[in-house]
């Protein structure tokens, strides 16, 4: 081989190893989706929570959901809207138990957003998401949560109505 020939091969396969590197060792970074959790009781103890809820709705960044009988289901890799579905809890009680659940919201974005609960009964409640400083390098990101302007703990909220 010609000398032109191996220093451009050599030149080639230096600027394959140099730009093939990437960030975090080649690990793709996969933020998960959010979902939340809503259970709702009243003042005995019993889910008030069923797959017919008229007069309930939830709002997210300026689109209402309304309560529908289980998610749809999809194989798609990336957060998927379902909207605010019901999901049953345990399957053995009787009668069923029921949690609402809404989501996918994208765990990749930064967001700062209300989540307003409408209840049948006319009251609100507002729960807050807010999810920033995505950092790759060592995989974190921070999530925070409040309901109706107090910190909470994690996307599970329990109600008594």
């Amino acid at each position: 081989m010609s000398m032109k020939k191996s220093l451009f091969a050599i030149t080639a396969l230096a600027c394959t190893f140099l730009c093939g590197c990437e960030r975090n060792n080649g690990m793709i970074v996969d933020w998960s989706p959010v979902n939340i959790e809503i259970y709702a009781t009243d003042s005995q103890g019993n889910s008030i929570i069923s797959p017919e809820m008229p007069g309930m709705t939830l709002t997210f960044q300026g689109e209402t959901y309304t309560v529908q009988d289980g998610p749809m289901h999809s194989k798609a890799y990336l957060a998927r809207m379902y909207g605010l579905y019901t999901q049953v809890v345990d399957t053995t009680a009787s009668p069923r138990q029921y949690k609402l659940c809404f989501g996918e919201i994208d765990g990749a974005k930064d967001m700062d957003e209300d989540i307003t609960l409408n209840w049948p009964d006319g009251s609100t409640d507002v729960i807050h998401y807010h999810c920033s400083d995505h950092n790759e390098s060592k995989i974190t990101v921070k999530r925070t949560w409040k309901l109706n302007g107090r910190e909470h703990s994690g996307n599970t909220f329990y109600f008594t109505k």
